[in-house]
């Protein structure tokens, strides 16, 4: 192949992915719904109005037992009251395209800023989901999770990402009582976060709505349909220019990318490796715990001189020397962090302190079996 057609390849090969990135940096649906809340923001309210159908929604926001009502429609906000189980819901509802909202307080939620190479957008929610624990106190099997795009960093190849978790716990308490006052909010979002950029309800628990139809005539919609590919084309236009321009430096972003693919893939091999440790790490107190505990638990008199914790066998061995080691098994059967306590071997006597000496073994009860603090 002479150097003209492998360099033609080359450029084309570039191109190609350089564009792609370029398309997906431009998220259109983003900027269409930004581009047409300006355009209307721009009319009077009563001619917006007849355009366009604001969307109504009712937002119960969690207090004790029961709920906060509010209705917010467009800028305005009225606030329906506090409502506990079974009510008037199809009257508080009101009409029928609202949009049922369930808000949670800022501090039943974790959120968090991060910076990911761009390459992870592509499966973000499962890169997402293998970065919990590194990122979270929780696995992503413990929460409900969602995720807002804040920025892209061409240059740098890097996107900006809001994760905002909340425990399924929590959540699933709530979903709950609410679908016994026969409720099924459509989206649970988080109280002073931008409205429409995350929902934290299951896939398989949300419900469809329609979104109120413009009213426009048939002049109009072919004006917006002109604006819409006016404002999609040339922006397209202005990066064929930048693609060009930017040519040489594509076959080192090419190599970068497949640098970030590959860690991925040994990402994805560590974190299956250490999927199994990580849950056998969570069905039984740690080795901290166990010494804070036996450290409440034993008095001043008792000395420890080997502590063996067998986290395959859930077992417990202690040997040391105290004054009356016959006391020590009461001690520790109080404790719910400690079962089956016996002595594994007869008690001796030091003969220079005149101490016993013992030797204990013990069961340790996996986590979900302990009383909560």
């Amino acid at each position: 192949m002479s150097a003209t057609k492998r360099q033609a390849k080359h450029q084309g090969k570039g191109t190609q992915i350089f564009s792609k990135e370029i398309v997906s940096s431009l998220n259109i649906s983003s900027f269409l719904d930004w581009w047409g809340q300006g355009l209307l923001g721009c009319l009077p309210r009563r001619v917006r109005q007849w355009f366009w159908r604001e969307t109504t929604s009712v937002v119960l926001e969690p207090q004790g037992s029961g709920v906060r009502v509010q209705r917010e429609r467009g800028e305005s906000k009225e606030n329906l009251g506090f409502y506990e189980g079974a009510a008037q819901w199809d009257k508080i509802l009101g009409e029928e395209d609202t949009v049922l909202v369930f808000r949670l307080p800022p501090r039943q939620v974790l959120s968090k800023s991060l910076v990911l190479p761009s390459a992870a957008e592509e499966n973000l929610r499962q890169v997402l989901a293998f970065e919990m624990e590194r990122h979270t106190p929780f696995t992503a099997n413990q929460v409900y999770y969602d995720f807002a795009i804040r920025e892209r960093n061409l240059a740098a190849r890097r996107i900006t990402v809001s994760l905002i978790v909340v425990p399924r716990r929590i959540l699933d308490e709530w979903l709950e009582r609410l679908s016994h006052w026969g409720l099924q909010p459509a989206v649970v979002d988080v109280a002073g976060a931008d409205r429409g950029q995350t929902n934290l309800l299951p896939e398989e628990k949300r419900t469809s709505k329609v979104r109120p139809l413009p009213r426009l005539n048939m002049g109009l919609g072919l004006v917006l349909l002109l604006l819409v590919a006016g404002a999609i084309l040339l922006p397209l236009w202005q990066a064929r220019t930048v693609v060009i321009e930017l040519m040489p430096q594509v076959a080192a972003a090419q190599q970068k990318a497949e640098s970030v693919m590959a860690i991925r893939q040994q990402l994805e091999k560590v974190v299956e490796a250490s999927a199994f440790l990580g849950k056998e790490k969570q069905e039984y107190p740690s080795a901290v715990e166990l010494l804070y505990e036996l450290t409440r638990i034993l008095p001043d008199n008792v000395w420890l001189q080997q502590l063996t914790f067998s986290r395959g066998k859930a077992e417990l061995d202690i040997r040391g020397e105290a004054a009356e080691a016959s006391a020590l098994i009461a001690l520790l059967e109080v404790s719910p962090y400690f079962q089956s306590v016996q002595f594994r071997s007869p008690v001796t006597t030091n003969a220079r302190t005149g101490r016993d000496r013992f030797h204990i073994t013990a069961q340790i009860p996996k986590l979900e079996g302990l009383p909560l603090p």
